[in-house]
């Protein structure tokens, strides 16, 4: 494994860092943070999300002294996602975390007056949760996750110079999926492509899904990097394999797992950020008033054993920009 550079996210990005509570203030209420997660206290995943504790502690908030921090995880199942959100909602939280768009709408549902902290949500506007990124109204706030569909079409054409044809994997229960598409189509009309749309609602949908890809015979392949999909990481990868596509994926577990090329912001940096809006909340700011960031740090993640299998040869232009390739 070649790692070109090692990305410090201890200092954040662009958060307010106030000093800790002096150990003589008196406190009347211990806050609570309210975390909710998709996946189970198990995945492995979940370590990349460790810098928001991480932070946290370094803002001056100790689990079980300044602060009492509630998890709840929906173990793969986005359906449990507004259950788990009640349950905070019942143990009286102050604030609640909640990671994608989806976790972020089924919070809505279930706290409407409680400030909530978006992480890496898809399309916020989209989906209803706030009125601009500037100013957000309501009772949310947090990061947006850019859904980089046009941005994968141009490191197709990098790859596959001669491509004419392109599928696309979406999820358009999505909020963010036109978007994605939308953003994929003018640099496809630039480079004279056809893209064409496959969709999966249903977990039960990938089959059907993967037919219509083979029948189309693809020069490559875009993968949307979107949670449903995410739980298919491993079935996904095996049919590209077997079609022998090109393919270029939104998340980097995709590349480590077997996937050719990902590319996608740098998700810790989210969760540093997330940590700095808990801050912010607990001491008094409205959600309202806190601009929605979008990422600003991206990552390209290139699989050379995959290439080889491929009989693909990686531009030099791909491998200098690549934050890690995997042998």
């Amino acid at each position: 494994m070649i790692t070109r550079r090692s990305v410090l996210l201890a200092g954040g990005v662009g958060l307010l860092v106030a000093p800790r509570l002096g150990r003589g203030q008196p406190k009347s209420k211990i806050p609570r943070i309210g975390i909710r997660w998709i996946n189970s206290m198990g995945d492995p995943r979940r370590m990349k999300f460790r810098s928001i504790f991480q932070r946290l502690t370094a803002l001056g908030y100790v689990d079980g002294k300044d602060v009492l921090i509630e998890e709840r995880f929906a173990e793969g199942h986005p359906e449990r996602l507004g259950e788990r959100a009640r349950e905070l909602v019942a143990s009286k939280v102050d604030v609640i975390v909640a990671p994608t768009v989806g976790a972020s709408s089924a919070a809505r549902q279930a706290a409407s007056t409680i400030p909530i902290v978006m992480v890496h949500a898809g399309d916020p506007i989209g989906a209803g949760l706030i009125a601009s990124l500037a100013r957000p109204g309501g009772n949310f706030t947090g990061t947006t996750y850019l859904l980089l569909g046009g941005k994968q079409v141009e490191l197709m054409h990098e790859l596959v110079p001669r491509a004419v044809k392109l599928a696309m994997l979406v999820n358009p229960s999505n909020a963010g999926t036109r978007s994605h598409v939308a953003d994929a189509m003018e640099p496809g009309r630039r480079f004279n492509l056809g893209i064409t749309v496959a969709e999966v609602t249903r977990d039960e949908d990938f089959p059907d899904a993967f037919t219509v890809i083979r029948a189309m015979r693809p020069d490559g392949h875009l993968v949307m990097d979107e949670s449903m999909i995410g739980r298919h990481r491993i079935e996904m990868i095996s049919f590209v394999a077997s079609a022998r596509l090109t393919a270029i994926y939104g998340g980097a577990n995709f590349v480590r797992d077997g996937g050719l090329v990902s590319y996608g912001p740098l998700i810790e940096e989210h969760y540093v950020m997330a940590a700095g809006y808990v801050d912010r909340i607990l001491k008094g700011a409205k959600p309202a008033d806190l601009p929605v960031e979008q990422p600003t740090r991206f990552e390209l993640f290139i699989n050379l054993k995959t290439a080889k299998a491929l009989d693909l040869t990686i531009p030099q232009s791909l491998i200098v920009r690549a934050e890690e390739m995997i042998q």
